[in-house]
């Protein structure tokens, strides 16, 4: 019957093995990425410690920078508790104060000092009477974790279960998933030291399920280290090694170092089952290592007492006490009187070969009845085995078959085939119920992709629909850009109409009138007079026709043909009245530091018009004897400035005429701004920005 259940779970496991194969590309890349994961987490906290003004934010990454760095540095783990011990003592922060002593606990009690982590563990008492209501339910929580957690590394494994059901209790009511699976997990590896299998496999499974509904990564791998356990114990040594194997990777990614060690120890112990005690001996002195490292003494305490059951089954009797000395001495260390009891009772079986005493007999009763007492049925068994081994040397052999039969009434009880397919059976429901979640994602993974196409759908026809009105709007913008552009040629071609009229116009309509006047008899001074105004009527005509035709032909360099312009102008105007002139216009056409004007037709119309207005005013009305004439191009600007020492004028009293309401309308024109500045007896200084 047993051959037939193992064939069909090996054909169940075949099967399990066949899905994970098919989705195996997703959690190696999830896998890959928890390690970076890890490091946001730590980042993130000391990010808080760095920046946060709330003190008990502080206080709580400290807690959490403890926590993280519990599994591989110790001693930085307190100094992070004592950080967060003092914030929450000067705030009164009671539960973050409950949750800094219950690190402080597990540190001490790991540290090989129980003195001091039961002084805690009274501290989180009294912290819990005190509590008022608001923090009653935390802080209850709290002590029934540590107390139970005490209790378990201190080998009193029956004690620590009703406080881990009563922790269980508050944290669903609390609806803290995590700190649940958590304590659903410390509840079935207690059941595991005390052989109750059944109750165990339950409790991994109910927590894996909420750490894998919380993608807990660590949690994962610690539910996995326990059901391969359960296997283990149960001689399902292929099962074991398959729930093995995946918490190491796991703890691997995390570099979990503590969880390292208790993988390691995991895997001797089914390597041990198997009798394979190269493999076993390796993995427990791995285990070891990573203990010592860590400074994990229950830990180094479990791997040094596995160590010796290697060398006990290789009969190399003289290694296994030396080991177990060893481990004797650390469990005394821990203040953990079960497994100093079940190390007496395997020296004296070792040493039983040599010397047999009354005092052995007793005391390896005394060590079967305290185990009794604590509900240990894995030690039971151990202490029936080594009383049929003492009573077998001492050839004592009507007893040697009672606590044979003992023990393997112990071993029927705890690995009976009922309780086997009752494990296989609640795993397989686990498994189911993946796999029904599996296909319900997969399901919501098909709408949800069919939902993305049909958005895609959507979104390329939008695309395309967007992209055909931008097609017309850049037509539409074209359209009106040249619609824009012969706007401004017909623009243009008023505004020269009306230059031509209003300023060539005027000029021979003066010559007509002096011509018709010359006609006429008179004598010949008023002839000459009439021609030499003549001549200069003319001669202003052609200068207002070159400067149409100059402002309205393109010119290759415009800001060297501009400065010339200017200069010509100055020199010309300021020649007639013998005033000295400074012109400055070097610039001008590159700029200080080799930029380069650009200016519209537009704007060097009504520049050089600006400049010919107050040029022109500084001549005729200003009375001075030197003018200075700048233009220079800094920083995309074009600035001209023209001064003169002149008499000057009050600005506020010349308002309008002379020309300067129409020099501001052309800088305004332009975007740009123009200054007057003058004062009497000083003179007048006019400054004209443009910016490029």
């Amino acid at each position: 019957m047993l051959k037939i259940a193992i064939t069909i779970f090996h054909n169940h496991v075949k099967l399990f093995r066949s899905i994970r194969n098919c989705i195996i590309l997703f959690p190696l890349l999830l896998l890959h990425t928890l390690t970076y994961a890890q490091q946001a987490v730590e980042d993130s906290l000391n990010k808080i410690i760095s920046q946060s003004k709330n003190k008990a934010d502080v206080a709580k990454a400290y807690n959490g920078l403890a926590y993280e760095y519990s599994r591989k540095d110790a001693v930085k783990s307190r100094l992070y508790l004592d950080a967060s011990i003092a914030i929450s003592k000067k705030n009164n922060d009671s539960k973050r104060l409950g949750s800094s002593y219950g690190q402080l606990v597990y540190l001490f009690h790991d540290a090989g000092k129980p003195d001091s982590a039961e002084y805690y563990l009274n501290a989180i008492k009294t912290l819990t009477l005190k509590a008022n209501e608001s923090e009653k339910d935390a802080l209850s929580s709290n002590y029934y974790v540590t107390v139970a957690l005490y209790y378990k590394r201190t080998g009193a494994n029956q004690k620590a279960i009703p406080f881990f059901e009563k922790a269980i209790t508050l944290f669903i009511k609390l609806g803290d998933k995590e700190s649940t699976a958590g304590q659903m997990l410390n509840l079935g590896n207690t059941y595991t030291l005390l052989g109750n299998y059944q109750k165990a496999t339950e409790q991994h499974l109910k927590s894996l399920r909420l750490f894998e509904e919380i993608n807990n990564q660590r949690g994962i791998s610690f539910c996995y280290q326990g059901l391969s356990n359960s296997f283990a114990q149960l001689k399902q040594y292929t099962q074991a090694l398959f729930y093995a194997n995946k918490s190491l990777k796991i703890k691997t990614t995390l570099n979990d170092r503590r969880g390292l060690g208790t993988a390691h120890g995991g895997l001797g112990n089914i390597y041990l089952g198997l009798s394979d005690f190269e493999k076993a001996l390796k993995h427990f002195t791995d285990g070891l290592n990573f203990s010592i490292e860590q400074k994990n003494l229950p830990e180094a305490q479990k791997n040094y007492f596995n160590i010796a059951k290697v060398y006990t089954a290789k009969k190399e009797l003289q290694q296994a006490i030396e080991y177990l000395v060893k481990s004797k001495e650390l469990a005394k260390q821990l203040n953990d009187n079960s497994s100093v009891a079940a190390i007496d009772s395997e020296i004296i079986t070792l040493q039983n070969n040599t010397e047999a005493t009354v005092l052995a007999e007793n005391k390896l009763k005394t060590t079967i009845k305290l185990f009794k007492e604590e509900g240990d049925l894995n030690r039971q068994v151990a202490g029936y085995k080594n009383m049929a081994d003492f009573y077998m040397s001492n050839k004592q052999f009507d007893k040697a078959l009672e606590y044979t039969n003992k023990y393997h009434q112990a071993i029927d009880s705890i690995q009976n085939n009922d309780l086997q397919l009752q494990v296989r059976k609640m795993e397989e429901q686990y498994k189911v119920e993946k796999k029904d979640k599996e296909i319900t994602l997969l399901k919501k993974d098909k709408e949800i992709q069919q939902q993305k196409l049909q958005q895609q759908n959507l979104i390329t026809i939008g695309s395309a629909a967007l992209a055909l009105f931008a097609l017309f709007g850049i037509w539409l913008l074209m359209n009106r850009n040249k619609l824009r552009q012969q706007m401004k040629e017909l623009e243009l071609r008023n505004q020269i109409a009306a230059d031509l009229h209003d300023e060539v116009g005027s000029s021979l309509s003066s010559i007509h009138m002096l011509s018709q006047m010359a006609t006429q008899q008179g004598n010949e001074a008023t002839h000459e007079e009439i021609l030499t105004r003549m001549s200069s009527n003319a001669k202003e005509t052609m200068d207002k026709m070159g400067d149409i035709v100059w402002m309205i032909k393109s010119v290759e360099n415009e800001g060297a043909s501009l400065k010339q312009r200017m200069e010509r102008f100055a020199y010309e105007i300021c020649s007639i009245k013998n005033i000295e002139t400074v012109i400055e216009l070097d610039e001008l056409a590159t700029g200080a530091r080799g930029e380069r004007v650009k200016l519209s037709m537009e704007q060097r119309k009504n520049f050089y018009l600006i400049f010919k207005e107050a040029l022109n005013n500084a001549v005729k009305y200003s009375g001075t004897k030197k003018i200075v004439i700048k233009a220079t191009v800094q920083n995309q600007e074009l600035k001209l400035v023209i001064i003169d020492y002149g008499r000057g004028f009050e600005t506020e009293i010349m308002g309008r005429g002379n020309g300067l309401d129409n020099m501001k309308q052309r800088a305004t024109d332009m975007k740009g701004i123009i200054h007057i500045d003058s004062e009497i007896g000083i003179g007048t200084t006019i400054t004209l920005k443009i910016p490029d």
